[in-house]
């Protein structure tokens, strides 16, 4: 999809609306954060990856996974100092 803006004067710097259809079509929402990157063909707009949060990553846990061999084995060793 191609279509134009209009680059305006916002306070001391300058923006470019972009048009509902564009906005829809690329998932972006207002106040999203989004990665800009010159390229020899133009301007790369790109939505920014956000870091999942704990409870996001949490969530892909199976906690009905077995232990990994290593971390049984940690588990199950002798104390060697003065750890309880």
């Amino acid at each position: 999809m191609e279509t134009e803006a209009t680059i305006r004067r916002q306070g001391n710097s300058v923006g470019v609306a972009l048009p509902p259809a564009i906005l829809r079509l690329m998932g972006f929402s207002v106040g999203q954060t989004v990665s800009l990157q010159a390229t020899p063909d133009g301007l790369l707009i790109k939505a920014k990856r956000t870091r999942p949060t704990a409870a996001e990553l949490n969530a892909q846990c199976n906690l009905k996974a077995p232990m990994p061999d290593d971390l049984q084995a940690w588990e199950n060793m002798r104390p060697a100092g003065s750890e309880r």
